[in-house]
């Protein structure tokens, strides 16, 4: 070859490569377009980026140009055969559906429509479903033809996919009566029998029906143990749900869930835990010494665990409690029992070895609480803030990054925001395409796309995506991908990780309007945290607005009070509104509420619970919880308080503000004059 041919190689390769790099940035150009409503041009790129070098780039241009094709827009032929090229994932099993003379593959349509979990059926799955009812064949394909009973099934999981049980139902019953054996066929199908069932009045219609098929002899020996477990499991449930025995039919399902997946292991042992809760506390403790060391996701049963403590705390049942912390001793769980058992011991009111020093023993569940916690969640940190405090031992020492960044100990630790990160050369396809979201300007459409493959991800690169996110604002994304890894127990948590999880945004609005309201900064941070995620537009779907998630009519009455004390005037306004989306409003008059609170409730944590369930309901509360344990109200401390708290989210509130303010006070604002 001469020279000028390789010249003229080597400038055509460059050339080839720019226009790929330009395609792959003409894919995030189109969902800029298409959010504008500019379908056409936003299809014109995406057609471009089917040519980018990098096929994840390409996969997702086809899964956006599949979308638009469903939504209306019409696409070439020649853009379809490359769309059926590039797609991946759901969009490559629905084409494939579709043979290439135009026609419908049958049993194509009835894998894709009969398996996998309908709940998460997706724009590809809906698609299909919809062009195979329209007939849409080519000319001269006879249409498909299926049975009456394979058109109720698909029209049962239809139903279902959109809760729609009552009319789930109706189809579901032609399909039993003409052709039991596709429930066997796919098992996913009988999931949505049993859903059905389980959230439509026929009494024991299901738990009837599954009974007789978990006991028939026609079950396939391929699929026998899925089916078995979802004819018993799904038996349990119905009957859960009508109020009868259960118990039993779960622990028939255990054995099955152990052949299916570890994550139905644990829901068959919650069912069990939580319907022993519902006959007595003694059978829930008696399920727990029998399945505790069998789960694998401790987390899962935080919610019956937490439930069973504050039954057996309402009731100052302490051998029960003890008992519990001893079913649980090898778990993270056993974190909360420990620090009740020391609690209670420290206030004279149990001792499980009456000859032994209570303060001695106190401090030696106190310490198991304080060792139990891992990872970085702000409910189990709670505990361990509340033990490092009555052992006067470190809160945390945290991890340090190599080379070392932190600030002086005596100084509040400030940093600048992290620069926006740029894809490497050498990051993988997925990682190239997920943080160009973030280089060009996109990051709001990042989210959907990182769940789809975040499971492919390592904590190094989901720390990457963590660390972009929170850069453009996305708080509660990025915390919820350190979540992902940080609470791993083989996985080393750096500072970094902890300043991701517990950022620190609109920090000076926070410092000022801490001070003006003697309120400890660390906690205002914490409670903004678990009220919004720090989205300034957020509203709930009670009516609370904006960062501290107001409600307006609390709101009013706190700037009222601002008013009266020569602060600005928030209802100035049209119409007297008050801003609650602006942050700098909604701090302000969160902290002066917060401060109000703790003023009226001489506690902290009290106040934090009042914010969250109202103060009069708090104080009647209490009143209940004192008399139960014997004393006056002002002697129950507020943490055994919070143990007896009728709600769960007034529980688990207080327990969330509280860890995460003894984090942020530790990151940002440790040894600071604040």
């Amino acid at each position: 070859m001469s020279r000028g041919s390789i010249g003229f190689l080597v400038f055509f390769l460059s050339l080839s490569s720019c226009t790929a790099q330009q395609f792959g940035t003409e894919f995030y150009e189109g969902l800029i377009k298409r959010q504008e409503g500019a379908s056409a041009e936003a299809a014109a790129c995406y057609t471009k980026a089917l040519n980018a070098a990098n096929p994840r780039i390409a996969a997702a241009a086809a899964a956006e140009l599949m979308s638009l094709h469903s939504a209306g827009t019409e696409l070439s032929a020649t853009t379809m055969t490359l769309i059926r090229q590039k797609a991946d994932g759901s969009w490559a099993k629905a084409l494939d559906v579709f043979t290439e003379q135009g026609g419908i593959d049958r049993e194509k349509l009835l894998a894709l429509l009969l398996n996998g979990d309908s709940r998460a059926w997706d724009e590809a799955v809906h698609y299909v479903l919809r062009e195979w009812r329209d007939g849409i064949t080519a000319e001269g394909v006879p249409e498909l033809s299926l049975t009456e009973a394979e058109n109720a099934a698909i029209d049962g999981r239809d139903a279902a996919s959109r809760s729609r049980y009552q009319e789930a139902l109706i189809f579901f019953r032609v399909t039993i009566q003409d052709s039991p054996d596709l429930f066997f066929r796919y098992p996913d199908l009988l999931t949505d029998l049993g859903r059905t069932f389980q959230y439509t009045a026929t009494g024991r219609e299901g738990v009837d029906l599954f009974l007789q098929w978990e006991n028939a002899e026609f079950i396939p020996e391929d699929s026998e143990k899925q089916v078995r477990f979802r004819l018993l499991f799904f038996a349990a449930r119905i009957a859960r749900q009508h109020g009868e025995k259960n118990i039993e039919l779960f622990e028939k399902a255990l054995p099955y869930a152990r052949e299916v997946s570890p994550e139905q292991v644990d829901a068959c042992i919650w069912y069990i835990l939580d319907s022993s809760l519902a006959q007595n506390a003694d059978s829930a403790i008696r399920s727990l010494e029998t399945y505790s060391s069998q789960w694998r996701d401790d987390a899962y049963f935080s919610d019956v665990l937490d439930k069973l403590a504050r039954e057996l705390v309402s009731r100052r049942q302490w051998e029960k409690v003890y008992k519990v912390f001893t079913a649980l001793r090898n778990r993270p769980g056993a974190a909360h029992y420990a620090w009740i058992i020391g609690r209670v011991i420290e206030a004279g009111l149990f001792s499980p070895d009456e000859s032994a020093p209570d303060g001695k023993f106190a401090q030696v569940y106190m310490r198991v609480a304080y060792n139990a916690v891992q990872g970085a969640s702000a409910i189990p940190l709670y505990y361990r803030s509340l033990s490092a405090a009555a052992l006067g031992a470190d809160f945390l020492v945290l991890p340090e990054e190599l080379p070392p960044k932190a600030a002086p100990p005596s100084k509040p630790l400030r940093r600048a925001a992290p620069p926006k990160i740029q894809p490497a050369e050498n990051a993988s396809d997925i990682m190239q395409f997920l943080l160009g979201f973030f280089k060009h300007n996109a990051a709001r459409y990042a989210t959907r796309y990182i769940r789809a493959a975040e499971k492919e991800l390592s904590p190094e690169e989901l720390r990457r995506l963590a660390d972009a996110l929170g850069s453009a604002g996305q708080y509660q994304e990025s915390m919820r991908l350190v979540a992902l890894y940080a609470n791993r127990s083989d996985y080393r948590l750096t500072r970094r990780d902890l300043e991701l999880m517990y950022p620190c945004p609109f920090r000076e609005l926070v410092e000022q309007y801490a001070r003006k309201t003697g309120i400890e900064p660390s906690l205002l941070f914490g409670l903004i945290r678990t009220e919004s995620a720090f989205d300034p537009g957020i509203v709930s779907r009670a009516g609370a607005v904006g960062l501290s998630q107001l409600m307006p009519a609390t709101a009013g009455e706190m700037a009222a009070r601002i008013r009266r004390q020569g602060g600005p005037d928030y209802m100035s306004g049209e119409d007297s509104a008050i801003d609650l989306r602006d942050p700098a409003v909604n701090i302000h008059i969160g902290a002066v509420y917060l401060a109000y609170l703790n003023e009226r409730m001489e506690d902290p944590l009290l106040a934090l619970l009042a914010y969250n369930g109202g103060m009069n309901r708090v104080r009647r509360w209490r009143g209940t919880a004192s008399r139960s344990f014997g004393i006056a109200s002002a002697v129950l401390s507020s943490d055994l308080f919070l143990e007896t708290v009728e709600y769960a989210e007034t529980r688990n509130y207080g327990r969330s503000v509280m860890g995460a303010a003894a984090m942020y006070k530790i990151l940002y604002f440790f040894n600071a004059d604040t």
